[in-house]
């Protein structure tokens, strides 16, 4: 289960957007990775890479590689396993927070339970992903975490089937993107107050308290693409 806490802050700021960059308008983000693993940092880069909203600046095996790469090469996001086994990921989450606080810090681990998400947490990391997250669902992922969303592990209350319509489908699919209500009506050609209707509904349904709980779980059980 791909699992993220986030604190509720946005920290990020873009460089200015160039031409053909983005999707919807909006800037890449550059992001940087430190992982212990090869295999993780090819794939997690392939993941953003291919993502019409993040590019790889930054690709580390160790945290004296990542340090020095920072220094020179702006970035905006950092994926940063905090448990590898040299023992000093939770010390860079901290120095790295410190020395550049403009950029948001997520570990990324496969260790989800509390006592690591609140290690990391402390050490400064503004977010926790699971690395069993799927390489499609990444970056919508942090796309929720840029924007100093929360998304909590799946309730006992959720529904496994909640049958949303069509109508209630697109709605999601358009806050995923991080639309606002007032966006959806006008790519939906529907008032403000129908997109609210919608959105209350689509909460009832899937037994969640936000649109960013809600997109997350429609996207990790292919309600929505």
């Amino acid at each position: 289960m791909a699992t993220m806490i986030v604190r509720g802050q946005d920290k990020q700021q873009a460089r200015p957007m160039q031409d053909g960059e983005g999707s919807a308008g909006h800037a890449r983000l550059r992001a940087a990775i430190c992982d212990y693993h090869q295999l993780c940092v090819d794939g997690v880069s392939n993941s953003l890479n291919t993502s019409a909203d993040f590019e790889v600046v930054v690709r580390a095996t160790t945290a004296e590689q990542l340090v020095h790469a920072i220094n020179k090469i702006p970035a905006d996001v950092l994926l940063i396993d905090p448990w590898g086994p040299t023992g000093d990921g939770l010390d860079t989450i901290s120095r790295i927070s410190k020395s550049h606080p403009a950029i948001v810090i997520i570990a990324l681990s496969g260790a989800s339970d509390a006592g690591h998400v609140k290690r990391a947490i402390a050490s400064g990391a503004d977010g926790y992903v699971g690395k069993d997250t799927s390489a499609a669902d990444l970056p919508t992922l942090l796309r929720l975490v840029m924007t100093g969303s929360m998304v909590q592990p799946s309730g006992k209350n959720r529904s496994a089937d909640p049958c949303l319509t069509e109508r209630e489908a697109a709605v999601l699919t358009q806050a995923a993107c991080g639309k606002s209500n007032a966006e959806i009506g006008q790519a939906l050609f529907i008032t403000e107050q129908t997109v609210k209707f919608h959105l209350s509904n689509i909460y009832r349904k899937m037994g969640v308290c936000n649109r960013t709980e809600a997109a997350h779980h429609a996207i990790r059980d292919g309600l929505i693409s």
